[in-house]
């Protein structure tokens, strides 16, 4: 009843005010916007969900209900089965955010959970992101950076995934509190307070421009398509990825389900972790690891490295002090073997 009345309210609410609106309803993703718009945004939404390969599109999609130029479509054949799962959804702990919904629906880490600034801007440059040209058409499925602009430097602020210039998928914030939603592009840059300017909002940030907030956009390739493409990466670390994938995986779970983690979980992250290092070590005396090109084992180890710093983060958010604690230990010891591997590399 309650579900029922708020799927009243809301459509009310819509149809008076013609205004983008995407909520659930109950398996159902529902779009609601006068018509012309919202048959926009749905070619839009087909076509992202086209880019990234999911398996799915829509065509003379029908609208569920008609009032007046206002319609409301069951748009959940239209958007990657991401959407479909966690639009409207809010984590049971604080850590998910932006930058990691970015990274994950670009196919570049696995699992929901904490993104530091510093693993966004790890992976927004080659090899596998490049920064749009200004002039450049944007693509739906292209990440915005937004960023705050100061005589200090540039400094992360947000990340979304660009559908067209009406429409962004996004997580405003690290909170329990922030859903995942699809959302009108004004709506992003307002909340984080990006000027209604083009100087502002071109493809690169232009630093002479007197723009306190910026956003620049990116198109990005899988982590997947990259190690396919590179059969010279040793078989060690395929399965270091695929080791840190496992615990990110745990962590993500916990944090949308509340509960504390199983001793066996604990164990399991805290031997991964310990592994890791122990590749890094072991990495020293590999002739297979050591004829890689210096970028690409910065890349792979760099990787690894805010991989591991980020499940600790996400320990600690769950409340999982210790072993957060444990892994932030490893991590720092990881980095600095990592270091010197990469130093001492071609």
């Amino acid at each position: 009843m309650k579900k029922l009345l708020f799927s009243i309210v809301v459509l009310a609410s819509v149809m008076a005010s013609a205004e983008l609106v995407v909520h659930k309803e109950g398996s159902k993703v529902v779009l609601a916007d006068s018509c012309s718009n919202a048959q926009d945004m749905i070619q839009s939404l087909s076509q992202w969900t086209q880019n990234v390969k999911a398996g799915k599109g829509c065509s003379n999609l029908e609208p569920m209900t008609k009032s007046g130029s206002d319609c409301r479509y069951d748009i959940s054949s239209c958007v990657p089965e991401h959407v479909v799962k966690y639009q409207d959804a809010k984590p049971e702990v604080d850590g998910p955010n932006c930058w990691n919904l970015s990274l994950v629906m670009s196919g570049i880490l696995p699992s929901l959970r904490y993104s530091s600034p510093e693993e966004m801007h790890f992976y927004m440059r080659p090899p596998l992101c490049k920064a749009l040209k200004d002039g450049e058409a944007r693509q739906p499925g292209d990440v915005g950076a937004i960023r705050t602009v100061s005589r200090a430097g540039v400094e992360e602020s947000h990340g979304f995934i660009y559908i067209s210039e009406k429409i962004a998928y996004s997580k405003n914030g690290f909170s329990q509190m922030s859903p995942y939603a699809l959302q009108t592009m004004e709506e992003v840059m307002q909340t984080y307070d990006v000027p209604n300017k083009k100087e502002c909002r071109k493809n690169q940030i232009d630093l002479k421009s007197d723009c306190r907030n910026a956003v620049s956009f990116y198109r990005c390739d899988s982590l997947d398509s990259y190690m396919d493409k590179h059969k010279e990466i040793p078989e060690k670390v395929r399965t270091t990825l695929k080791k840190i994938s496992s615990a990110e995986d745990c962590i993500s779970k916990q944090a949308f389900s509340g509960k504390s983690l199983s001793a066996e979980a604990r164990k399991n992250i805290s031997d991964t972790s310990k592994a890791i290092l122990a590749f890094a070590e072991e990495a020293k005396n590999s002739p297979e690891f050591n004829k890689l090109p210096k970028e690409q084992k910065n890349f792979l180890l760099g990787g690894i490295f805010y991989r591991l710093d980020a499940i600790g983060d996400q320990l600690s958010f769950s409340g999982e002090g210790s072993l957060a604690w444990e892994t932030k230990g490893l991590t720092e010891m990881f980095g600095n073997v990592a270091s010197k591997l990469v130093k001492e590399g071609k």
